[in-house]
């Protein structure tokens, strides 16, 4: 019985790496073209790469608690610190911008 089983995934195993050796050799192809995340914007028209930027209040001055790509991401960490009793404030920044 144990032999059996033992047989049978050895054979399992033989075909599944036989089938995955055939096509390791094939080329992967992809999309033709240009990028595919450019959206509704027309070719030459400037992208706006906006960040949200957390900021706390801390002794009487506003300290940058963190930088998130969204907005909701933002929103969530606000209100976590906010429910911690921190005074919070939420800025836009372009993408280029250092913090």
């Amino acid at each position: 019985m144990i032999r059996k089983l033992v047989l049978g995934a050895v054979a399992a195993a033989a075909v599944g790496f036989g089938g995955a050796s055939a096509t390791a050799g094939e080329p992967v192809r992809g999309p033709i073209g240009g990028p595919v995340d450019v959206g509704f914007l027309p070719p030459g028209h400037p992208r706006h790469d906006h960040d949200y930027v957390v900021l706390i209040r801390h002794f009487g001055h506003w300290d940058r608690y963190g930088r998130y790509e969204t907005r909701h991401e933002a929103e969530r960490v606000a209100r976590h610190l906010e429910r911690d009793g921190r005074r919070v404030r939420i800025e836009v920044v372009e993408g280029g911008r250092r913090w």
